[in-house]
């Protein structure tokens, strides 16, 4: 099935300093561009099965967002290059595509809808009441339902039927009022910070609705815009108007009410430089001890005079040679530093800002890690970024699932003939979910230790379990491993090297697990709509 839960197949190490706190819960994505993608990315990170639909041959329009974007592989499939743009947001996820404007797209739309927990949306308001798909029309499929509408301005109001774009409402709500140098046009943010704050505020919002219905068993429907993001962004300069009445103005990378706290030019780059208090502007090298810079009121009345001192100092020398000079006397200082050197920071470096992820037409790509560790390690990059439509064949309007032989399933079925309650088949699914839980764990610590005699052992175990059930594609892939740790290739009748078969079993494993998470989704699902709950079996 497509909404399919991502389970915990990962071996500990790898899945972060916790468990992911979102495992089991369905996300069904109907946003596209950036901020409803950021918040659905986030929701992934957690653990979250996120399913994005997608308009088929076109999708998210960010796919489209290119140069740049990844080389293909030679043999990737046909189709545009990946955009580094939709690559950056949509990590954690899988992608399938629906006919909005048909019945039976309609009809798939409904019935994940009933599978979901979480649906994200963003689009203009009013229009997926149109289609069926408003927050009424699914809180009658799925009352517990969670429905969050990103929107540019809300759910009321004159401007609610108005379309959002970042660097309108930029524009619109203060933000680029305050960007830029004050004897230049109002200038917009380097990136699209509106979007970005939007998608935290409904990540943060769709989070919150979970625990509520812990609490009442009830759907919420969460209305976030960018409008009202954006406000809130404006913290101080808006309390200082509501407070004081105080109209803001462009400072450039200056500070109204500090000095110097502003960026300032070198020999051969850019520096910030942020004294907070009067200790620190006097630790500044050459700064003559002047009755007008002797307080921070003083310094602010006499801007211009103290930030020509400043500069005329800082263009004698070279950024790196000032930077060395200002270590370890207390003034707060920075490089401007370019996105290469962003990325080669020492600190960038050690912190791992970035992953590494195979793409399935793109191969190796870099992506930005995400930001948060717990208990001191990051939860893991599961899936690369989709690639469009990857997953339709899993739909719920597909008669049999792909990775489950019917034929075989159905003997299992059988023995329930008489069995309303499908004990037998259900207890006999969630002892084999134990124990593929529990073998993709050894299998992941036979990989580390280079164990290829306990892989082969495991993946012939997993294979016969797989066969019982009829979770063929499992079944496949774990005969392949059993023969690869014994150096046994019999597709091509080769024999391998240690190394070799390694690295051919450490390349499987992804499949194995995506195509389990698949199997195990279609079979809770299929037990779900008898009204059975499959309880996993846990392996002592």
């Amino acid at each position: 099935m497509i909404v399919s839960r991502l389970l915990s197949t990962y071996a500990p190490q790898s899945l972060g300093g916790i468990p992911p706190p979102l495992k089991g819960i369905k996300i069904l994505d109907l946003t596209r561009i950036l901020a409803g993608p950021t918040a659905t990315m986030l929701l992934g990170d957690l653990g979250a099965d996120v399913v994005k639909v997608e308009q088929i041959g076109k999708g998210d329009d960010t796919r489209s967002w290119n140069p740049p974007s990844a080389p293909l592989l030679p043999d990737a499939s046909e189709g545009p290059a990946e955009s580094a743009y939709f690559l950056a947001v949509n990590r954690n996820k899988r992608s399938i595509t629906v006919n909005f404007k048909s019945p039976e797209g309609i009809a798939i739309l409904h019935k994940l809808v009933a599978q979901s927990d979480v649906l994200v949306e963003n689009f203009i308001s009013g229009k997926l009441v149109e289609m069926g798909l408003g927050w009424e029309d699914c809180q009658k499929i799925n009352p517990k339902l969670i429905y969050a509408s990103i929107t540019g301005y809300g759910q009321t109001g004159p401007y609610r039927k108005s379309a959002g774009y970042d660097v309108i409402i930029e524009g619109e709500a203060g933000l680029m009022h305050i960007t830029g140098e004050p004897d230049r046009p109002p200038a917009k943010v380097g990136v699209a910070a509106t979007d970005i704050a939007t998608g935290l505020y409904t990540h943060g919002a769709i989070m919150a609705a979970l625990f509520s219905r812990q609490q009442t068993g009830k759907g919420v429907w969460i209305d976030c815009n960018l409008f009202e993001s954006q406000i809130a962004g404006l913290a101080n300069i808006a309390s200082n108007y509501l407070i004081a009445g105080q109209e803001a103005s462009r400072h450039g990378t200056a500070h109204p009410s500090i000095v110097p706290y502003q960026v300032f030019p070198c020999k051969d780059g850019f520096i910030m430089i942020g004294a907070g208090n009067d200790r620190q502007i006097l630790n500044l090298p050459d700064l003559p001890t002047d009755t007008r810079f002797a307080s921070n009121i003083n310094r602010v009345q006499n801007r211009g005079e103290l930030v020509k001192i400043i500069t005329d100092v800082l263009m004698t020398k070279n950024r790196d040679e000032w930077l060395e000079m200002f270590k370890g006397i207390g003034v707060p200082n920075g490089p401007i530093n370019n996105i290469k050197e962003t990325f080669e920071h020492p600190q960038a470096l050690a912190r791992k800002v970035t992953v590494e992820v195979d793409h399935p037409r793109a191969g190796k790509i870099k992506l930005v890690a995400p930001p948060v560790s717990y208990n001191g390690q990051k939860m893991p990059v599961r899936m690369p970024p989709p690639c469009l439509s990857q997953h339709t064949d899993e739909a719920p309007s597909s008669r049999s699932p792909p990775t489950i032989d019917m034929e075989q399933f159905d003997q299992i079925l059988e023995l329930d003939a008489d069995d309303p309650e499908y004990e037998f088949s259900a207890s006999m699914v969630g002892a084999y979910f134990g124990q593929a839980l529990s073998t993709f764990v050894e299998m992941e610590e036979a990989l580390v230790s280079k164990d290829l005699s306990k892989l082969s052992e495991l993946g012939h175990f997993l294979k016969g379990s797989s066969a019982q059930l009829g979770v063929s594609r499992v079944q496949a892939s774990c005969a392949k491993i059993q023969h690869y740790g014994h150096l046994k290739d019999l597709e091509k009748h080769v024999d391998l090297t240690d190394k070799e078969a390694l690295e051919m079993i450490s390349s499987l494993m992804s499949t194995v697990k995506s195509d389990y998470d698949a199997a195990e989704a279609w079979l809770k699902d299929y037990y779900k709509e008898k009204g059975v709950e499959v309880v996993v079996e846990e392996v002592a």
